[in-house]
């Protein structure tokens, strides 16, 4: 946890409600959608993986050197994560909980952190960050509702969930699932874009889904994103 302690002062910034969004687009239509990608392999972790938090599921959003970054629903600083068989993985050493934002997990030693997004059949290379425009495509790999697509629809958008009015998210024309929330979006150049936050509308009928984005997170933690 030593070599995440610097980073861990920047979680003041994402515990003042970092919320904003931005979405993934990937070579698939928007209908497009595949089996639920499987959980963890031994030894690496890639994001989309499905592991265990405080709360329960704790889905790997993006990694970064000797670690990941997953929606703050994984659980407050010092939650350990453990995959789906209770093996311990790392633990969270900074994390917007419990508001909207990001966790920065620390990786036990032995596992290795690959930049890439799981998807049903293999693996997507993670290329950069740059935010998608209005009208770009954007996917989501989801343990439950596998892979889906759609254009982006807005920016900078305040949503009202039962926890109260989150701001800055990004909004697509994506079906959402109970299950997803934290979930990672790419675009079709592989540019990290954010993790799901929610949405609406059953899969596979169209929906409306909601983004945080990564980039103010990579930021305030001090971490880079792995690509590959």
């Amino acid at each position: 946890m030593a070599r995440r302690l610097p980073r861990i002062l920047a979680a003041a910034l994402l515990a003042a409600g970092l919320s904003a969004a931005v979405p993934p687009a990937t070579a698939a239509s928007a209908a497009t959608a595949g089996a639920a990608p499987p959980t963890t392999l031994s030894g690496q972790i890639r994001g989309g993986d499905t592991l265990i938090g405080a709360g329960g599921r704790c889905v790997v959003g993006f990694t970064v050197p000797d670690g990941f970054l997953a929606s703050s629903v994984c659980g407050p600083a010092g939650t350990t994560i453990t995959t789906t068989g209770g093996v311990a993985v790392g633990q969270i050493v900074a994390s917007a909980y419990p508001q909207v934002g990001y966790v920065l997990v620390d990786l036990n030693p032995g596992w290795v952190p690959v930049g890439q997004v799981r998807v049903a059949g293999g693996a997507v290379a993670v290329k950069g960050a740059n935010p998608a425009p209005v009208g770009a495509l954007v996917c989501r790999s989801g343990p439950t509702s596998g892979w889906r697509c759609g254009p982006v629809t807005g920016l900078n958008q305040t949503v009202n969930f039962p926890g109260g009015a989150v701001p800055g998210l990004t909004r697509a024309n994506i079906c959402a699932e109970a299950g997803e929330v934290g979930t990672p979006y790419l675009t079709a150049s592989g540019q990290a874009q954010g993790v799901h936050v929610g949405g609406s509308g059953t899969c596979p009928a169209a929906g409306t889904s909601y983004f945080l984005p990564v980039r103010p997170a990579l930021a305030a933690y001090g971490v880079a994103l792995l690509t590959s």
